[in-house]
């Protein structure tokens, strides 16, 4: 990887994936709540020393993260979370403090369902065909696509999450998830 001429970083020729989810023993159990959030990092891409605002969406036990920081398994580890608990992920847009943590969190769990727009999955998916070397059939088939449809209901669970489009220099959505009589938007 290289910007104005120069080598910032090197990717190696040959990358080992693993196949399996990966199970981390805990000290300690996190109780997910039955619908709710549980912050990740609240601060800006531009912080070195804090971590980009990502969250996770708990509907009834299991969480969907939101796009979640770079070294969001490590956060889930240390609060206690086990991985598996994390069934899907919403991809809001495509800047860097926004999806590599998405990125992540593919290679390390297969087949986790990615919720957001297809220009949004299409661009997302270029992208790190382009920075990886890897193609795009292959990176498609980390995970389940789920296809947000703006202004329509998604049943997920027991809640219905409704997507928006929000303003942003690139593609973006917002959301908001209501369980029976509670919403986070």
């Amino acid at each position: 990887v290289s910007e104005f001429n120069e080598v910032i970083a090197k990717i190696p020729v040959k990358l080992k994936l693993s196949c399996q989810n990966i199970e981390v023993q805990l000290s300690h159990s996190f109780q997910a709540p039955l619908f709710g959030i549980t912050v990740l990092g609240s601060s800006h891409g531009f912080d070195p020393r804090g971590n980009t605002t990502g969250f996770v969406l708990w509907i009834n036990r299991f969480g969907i993260m939101v796009d979640p920081p770079p070294n969001s398994s490590h956060i889930l580890e240390r609060l206690g979370i086990v991985p598996n608990r994390i069934q899907g992920i919403i991809l809001t847009h495509c800047h860097a403090d926004h999806d590599a943590g998405t990125f992540q969190k593919i290679l390390r769990q297969r087949q986790i369902k990615l919720y957001t727009t297809v220009t949004i999955k299409d661009s997302f998916v270029r992208k790190y065909a382009a920075i990886t070397g890897f193609s795009v059939p292959f990176l498609q088939s980390l995970f389940e696509f789920r296809k947000v449809r703006i202004g329509e209901p998604m049943n997920v669970g027991c809640c219905s999450i409704f997507f928006n489009y929000t303003l942003h220099t690139i593609p973006c959505i917002g959301f908001r998830a209501v369980w029976r009589d509670s919403s986070i938007a």
